[in-house]
């Protein structure tokens, strides 16, 4: 019959052999990533999406000038529209969403409304449809008021700048408005 003191001793040598064999020991050295790649659920952690800004914002500036102009600016975050500025550090994906601006326009003079415009990719591309394709990479970066253009008494300056999201790249634009609200609309500078 079987002998259990006789073989004891290969007992053990056959149990230390199996536990020895699954210490892990060839997964130490081995990254997270590495696991992950092997199970096909780097994918899953490999994509960093951010938006800037992160949350809805509206700026709203009211300003009354001494030539008897009033301008209101109200700018808000176009939370449908975006630009993609999109790049890989390692193995991961950085997807940076650059949210459009939308600008509300008032002018009055002498407290009658004379100009109401909405300041937007769509009111350039009225004027000059060949920015289409710059305003695919950029976005409205800022609407003001040149506070300074109160020193005539017949028209005010406001500038419109368009800029490629983490570049220096940039269209500026001055919108010059008279006394009966119209406009006419003159690049600044193009800077690469």
């Amino acid at each position: 019959m079987f002998s259990f003191k006789k073989h004891l001793p290969l007992l053990f040598l056959l149990l230390a052999i199996a536990l020895s064999s699954c210490d892990g020991r060839d997964k130490k050295h081995r990254t997270t990533q590495q696991d992950l790649i092997e199970n096909k659920a780097l994918d899953t952690f490999s994509d960093v999406v951010t938006y800037f800004p992160e949350k809805y914002t509206q700026v709203v500036t009211d300003t009354i000038l001494s030539n008897g102009f009033e301008v209101k600016i109200n700018t808000s975050t176009d939370m449908k529209n975006s630009v993609l500025n999109a790049f890989k550090v390692d193995t991961t994906n950085h997807k940076h969403y650059y949210r459009d601006l939308i600008s509300k326009i008032e002018v009055s003079k002498n407290g009658q409304i004379i100009l109401s415009e909405v300041i937007g990719k769509p009111f350039f591309l009225k004027f000059d449809n060949t920015l289409e394709d710059y305003f695919k990479i950029s976005n409205l970066t800022g609407v003001w008021l040149d506070e300074k253009s109160a020193l005539t008494k017949d028209e005010i300056f406001i500038y419109i700048l368009f800029n490629k999201p983490e570049t220096d790249y940039s269209y500026l634009y001055k919108m010059i408005i008279n006394n009966q609200g119209e406009y006419s609309i003159k690049e600044i500078e193009e800077v690469d």
